[in-house]
This record gives structure tokens, C-alpha cells and sequence, in this order.
């Protein structure tokens, strides 16, 4: 149709899924969400976790993505910083992220390379998935990392396991401080050198056991089954869920 600008983003035909990518479809978007959902962060952190991205990109995606509904800026008079925060709808992507992040894991799934850029946040994020589905431990646990200066609580009900960037936790478990380097020698490779991990012995003796499970719960292809094919029919069904309305 000569003369008609056509809006690239837009797919033309009737799918809530097409409707879903449309707003969260481009490139870094999707980053930019996973990276909200352990809580609140300024235009730096994000920059600090994204990287790669240009500062002009990310400027454009956080203001997408709050044209959308799907983020929110804290905006104070007289305050330089803005904090960037999930709305309601940006936090029922929450599942989508988790279906991806665990699909990554059962199909394009490695190990860190020499001179990849690699956040504790990214790293933590996986390691706790990878208990929370596929190490078969249901009992609660509050576990503290201090990891490069920034504070997580990864905490179980017993039921799921969850993630909070910024959180500092006075009656956790376990308490582990150290570098992402140093947390990546103990996930991948048993090695604690570098990190400090205090608490009762019961508590640290599980925490051992459990925050390997990154580096043995990828089976081969031949052997997946199981939590894959629920999780995709959850990513879609929650993705049509957030955007039929």
C-alpha cells in the first residue's frame, strides 16, 4: 500500500501473543523488566546490569515501556534520581521471565566464558531457579548474599523460591558475602575460596548442597521432561492473560 507508514512493531493480525510482543517484543525490553523484578532501581543500576546497552537505548525502552503500563518512574522535586519500579502489569511478567530464564536453562544452557560480562544478580537469579525447580527441596531457607557490595535475600515459603535485590536480612539462615567471580567458583566448581559463609552448621550444610544445583540439573536432551512443557504453556497463558484487556 504505497503511501502508508507502517508502524514496524505492529504484526496486523489478531494474537494476543503478537498483541504481548508489540509492547515488550524489542530488543532489551524484556532485560529491562528481569531486571526490575527483584525490586526498584535508578537509571544507573540498570545501566550497570544492561551491559551494552547505550544510555540513549535504555531511555528509550524505560519510556516504552511506561507509555505501556508496564513501568513506572518515582519522579521527586528536587531529587536528581529517578527509581524505576514494575507496575501491577509489569509484575505479572514475572512467570513469563521465570518460563524464559528456565528454558534457557534446559536448552541453551553453558557455563560462563572467560571475559563475559557476568552480574551476581544474573548469576543468583539462575542458581535459585535451578533449586526452585529442579532440586526437589521444599523445606524454608533465608539466605543473605552480600555480593559486590549489593545485598539479596534469596528466600523459600517451602513452596517457591524468590529473589530481592537490595534486601538486607538480619535473621536469615545464611549469610554469604564475597565476589560474583568467587560465587561462580563455588556453584560451578564446590570452591568456597574468596567467600564468607556463616551460620549454623545444619543451614550452611544445606546451602552447600543446594547452590551447586545450577551446575548438575541440565539434562540431556534425550532425558528432558517434566517441568518444560508446563512452564511454556504458563509463559503464554499468563503473557494473554496480562494483555487481552
Amino acid at each position: 500500500m504505497e503511501g502508508v507508514i507502517r508502524n514496524v512493531r505492529t504484526y496486523d493480525h489478531f494474537c494476543l501473543v503478537a498483541r504481548a510482543l508489540e509492547r515488550v517484543g524489542d530488543r532489551w525490553s524484556l532485560l529491562v523488566i528481569r531486571d526490575l523484578l527483584t525490586g526498584a532501581k535508578r537509571f544507573t543500576d540498570l545501566m550497570d546490569r544492561l551491559r551494552g546497552i547505550t544510555p540513549k537505548t535504555l531511555s528509550q525502552r524505560l519510556r516504552e515501556l511506561e507509555d505501556a503500563g508496564i513501568v513506572a518512574a518515582d519522579r521527586e522535586a528536587g531529587r536528581r534520581e529517578v527509581w524505576y519500579r514494575l507496575t501491577p502489569a509489569g509484575s505479572d511478567l514475572g512467570p513469563v521471565i521465570e518460563a524464559l530464564n528456565w528454558w534457557g536453562l534446559r536448552n541453551a544452557w553453558r557455563r560462563p566464558e572467560a571475559g563475559e560480562h557476568l552480574h551476581a544478580e544474573h548469576l543468583l537469579r539462575s542458581a535459585i531457579q535451578a533449586i526452585d525447580l529442579g532440586a526437589g527441596d521444599r523445606e524454608p531457607a533465608r539466605w543473605h548474599f552480600r555480593i559486590d557490595g549489593t545485598d539479596y535475600l534469596a528466600e523459600s515459603d517451602g513452596r517457591h523460591w524468590s529473589l530481592t535485590a537490595g534486601a538486607l536480612a538480619a535473621d536469615a539462615d545464611v549469610t554469604i558475602t564475597g565476589t560474583a567471580e568467587s560465587l561462580t567458583a563455588l556453584i560451578f566448581g564446590g570452591s568456597d575460596a574468596g567467600l564468607g559463609i556463616t551460620g549454623a552448621p545444619e543451614p550452611v550444610r544445606r546451602f552447600r548442597q543446594l547452590i551447586g544445583t545450577l551446575a548438575t540439573v541440565v539434562a540431556p536432551a534425550r532425558a528432558r521432561t517434566g517441568p518444560v512443557l508446563p512452564f511454556l504453556c504458563n509463559t503464554f497463558c499468563v503473557t494473554l492473560s496480562v494483555w487481552q484487556s
